[in-house]
């Protein structure tokens, strides 16, 4: 297998930065309207949950996509019906083990530049 040009390794190492800083910053905009971080980067398997957060009896897993401005897919457009569905089975594997009595709700957030958008939050209380 060729190996990546210094160009392709430094695009990727930058993607991978800004993306961490705008899962970062979600942390905290979530937490300024009053949500507090249950978890960050959870991996089960293959399969990894961004952010989870708890406000009162609701447990919200929030998914971030970053994009710089001028991609060729916007953060808006970039989760697919299957990245959907591994979502939903990570939830449900960390639900098996933590096992949560309340509400469950879905949210995305895409950042574009440093502009970030929440999506509204859909209701996810079938997934157990």
């Amino acid at each position: 297998m060729p190996r990546p040009s210094p160009t392709a390794t430094l695009r990727g190492l930058r993607a991978r930065r800004y993306g961490w800083l705008c899962e970062q910053a979600t942390g905290w905009l979530l937490w300024l309207r009053g949500w507090d971080l249950a978890g960050r980067n959870l991996r089960f398997g293959r399969f990894e949950l961004d952010l989870l957060a708890i406000r009162g009896d609701e447990l919200r897993l929030v998914e971030v996509k970053a994009r710089a401005p001028g991609a060729w897919v916007g953060a808006d457009a970039a989760l697919t019906f299957h990245q959907r569905l591994r979502l939903q089975t990570a939830l449900r594997d960390y639900l098996a083990r933590t096992p949560w009595p309340g509400r469950v709700t879905f949210q995305r957030v895409s950042w574009a530049g440093w502009r970030w958008r929440f999506h509204p939050p859909e209701r996810w209380g079938r997934i157990r």
